[in-house]
């Protein structure tokens, strides 16, 4: 969430997760401390929180009291899942380090998870010094403080939080909420107002509590243009689509936040969720299973944290975790979808395709199953039932707009696959309709085009603006060098098919079409090396004879033949 975005500073807390600690499954059994300690660092090291777990409890045993022990274990358990475990070992750790932060709030999330409010608000008070670790208890504050009855107390300790630029925007939501569950409906509006023009209109949770007390309050055309507005950034999202359609249905929703525990479970939520980026994974977890120890179906906390398993390429856990999203959830079918490209990553179509086709609802949502149906198809090279599948999520299509270009784009390369350039070329030009100057879009037209010698002109200045628009993308350059080629100019050829190289030294193709342009300009020797790492790149079927014939004899007199590039230079 963009309103703490400021939360990176000051969170390490040597928080351990990991993926698998060996490929036969079983763990071994060190038998003594430091043995148990060294596999546990292991283990979080390769992020396999169950067994970094498992080896820090066994390295407990030796050492119950070891302040560093008790501390991995605790994060490791949260990681895994298991706040009474966790909980247990930062019991322990609190008599000998009564000033950690990390272990009040294990505690205190799970005095608020068993309704022991009292408890939790004694735990949170003990908590301070760390950015994210404190926010949390802050707003666990005030939501056992609301608990039990003391709105007062609960107002008063996030109004000190919003005197902090960073977090403004994050306490006025959860000022709302409390003020909303409270009876307190006009100054909750204020202060979702406020939050939502704090966040720049961009967080949807802020959003959707913003306009479901809207709708809920009697402002259901002000409810709708909130959606409508967010729907204009963001045209596909599924909770907004969905809660707009409602909103159009007449329904009155439910409130977003129903409870301080949901209230508490957010806070996390919101945490993890502004510590998240590509590589992160050991805080952001930490926050989504607290999370999810107060609120096990909060779909958001789900799904992220499902994506954040995928970023750990554990991809069995990812699956369990998109699995656990209910089929009510607007979310289910991008889970549903995540689930199948696992299953393909983990070479199992046929089950990703199971897993997409049983999902079909006969409605408009089929549009983004279809699309991915034909995605696998695709990947299997079954371009005839790709073109199928991406012909049915057109049909879908009620009203074709500028995001739709995919469906021509990846329809037009299954086309060019089963040599069906007429319809291909069809398609790919409708896909710039929809969205000019898409760049893969350019780039996969233009290079079939060089590739039969037409509309050359055109193409090559299709490809210059294609790299102008992607130029840290190897392929689209090599298009561009490989166009030069065709043309005859060797020489210029070069110089793009050696930047392309540089960005993309394992793709077999270009190591093939720069060898080519060596040896038009007489750079045999260079030109052969070349070849010869095409060939050892696993070049496509069709072409590793005629590298081989190149190493050999090198380039007759004939016209240039070059390598057929598979998917032309797209990537995707």
């Amino acid at each position: 969430m963009a309103a703490i975005g400021a939360l990176s500073t000051g969170l390490l807390f040597g928080l351990t997760q990991c993926s698998t600690l060996d490929t036969s499954g079983e763990r071994s059994s060190p038998t003594n401390r430091y043995g148990s300690y060294l596999a546990g660092r292991y283990a979080a090291s390769e992020r396999d929180a169950d067994s970094a777990a498992l080896y820090f409890d066994k390295a407990l045993k030796f050492d119950p009291s070891n302040p560093e022990l008790l501390e991995r274990a605790i994060m490791s358990e949260v990681a895994q899942g298991d706040l009474d475990g966790a909980s247990q070992h930062a019991e322990a750790l609190v008599q000998t380090a009564p000033n950690a932060r990390i272990p009040h709030l294990v505690i205190g999330v799970r005095a608020m998870r068993d309704g022991s409010y009292a408890k939790a608000h004694q735990e949170f008070e003990k908590v301070a010094g760390n950015a994210a670790a404190e926010i949390g208890a802050r707003l666990g504050l005030a939501y056992a403080a609301f608990a039990q009855g003391d709105f007062a107390k609960a107002s008063e300790v996030i109004g000190k939080m919003s005197a902090a630029d960073g977090v403004r925007a994050f306490a006025q939501y959860h000022l709302a909420v409390i003020e909303d569950l409270s009876g307190k409906s006009a100054d909750a509006l204020g202060h979702f107002e406020e939050a939502n023009r704090l966040s720049g209109g961009d967080s949807l949770r802020i959003l959707q509590a913003y306009a479901t007390h809207l709708a809920r309050s009697g402002q259901m055309p002000k409810a709708k243009e909130v959606y409508r507005e967010f729907l204009k950034k963001a045209p596909s999202n599924p909770i907004v689509k969905a809660a707009l359609a409602k909103l159009d249905a007449g329904d009155i929703p439910g409130r977003v936040i129903s409870s301080a525990k949901q209230g508490l479970a957010e806070t996390f939520y919101g945490i993890a969720s502004s510590l998240s980026d590509e590589r992160s994974f050991e805080v952001p977890v930490f926050y989504l299973q607290l999370a999810l120890a107060l609120e096990p179906q909060h779909e958001l906390a789900l799904s992220l944290y499902a994506d954040r398993l995928d970023t750990a390429e554990r991809l069995d856990d990812a699956i369990d975790v998109y699995g656990r999203v209910p089929s009510s959830s607007p979310l289910y079918l991008n889970a549903r979808q995540q689930i199948a490209q696992n299953l393909q990553k983990q070479k199992k179509p046929e089950e990703a395709l199971t897993v997409l086709r049983d999902a079909l609802k006969g409605n408009a949502d089929d549009i983004e199953i279809y699309a991915s149906i034909g995605d696998v198809l695709r990947s299997q090279e079954k371009y005839a039932q790709a073109v199928d599948a991406y012909s049915k999520a057109i049909a879908v299509v009620a009203q074709l707009e500028a995001r739709h270009w995919t469906l021509f784009y990846t329809r037009g390369i299954s086309y060019e696959r089963s040599q069906r350039w007429k319809d291909a070329e069809a398609d790919l030009k409708h896909a710039l309709k929809l969205k000019p100057e898409q760049p893969l879009v350019m780039n996969y037209l233009a290079y079939t085009w060089v590739e039969q010698n037409v509309n050359m002109p055109e193409a090559l200045a299709m490809l210059k603006k294609a790299v102008e628009l992607r130029p840290e993308d190897g392929f689209v350059i090599d298009s561009l060098g490989w166009a030069y080629y065709r043309m005859g100019d060797y020489r210029t050829a070069i110089t793009y098919l050696e930047q392309a190289i540089l960005i993309e030294p394992g793709e077999a193709t270009i190591n093939d079409h720069l060898g080519d342009a060596y040896w038009r300009v007489g750079r045999k020797l260079e030109a052969k090396f070349q070849w010869q790492d095409a060939l050892t790149l696993k070049p496509e079927k069709l072409d590793e004879p005629k590298i081989k014939r190149k190493i050999e004899v090198g380039l007759t007199d004939l016209p240039p033949v070059p390598a057929q590039a598979g998917t032309p230079q797209s990537g995707q």
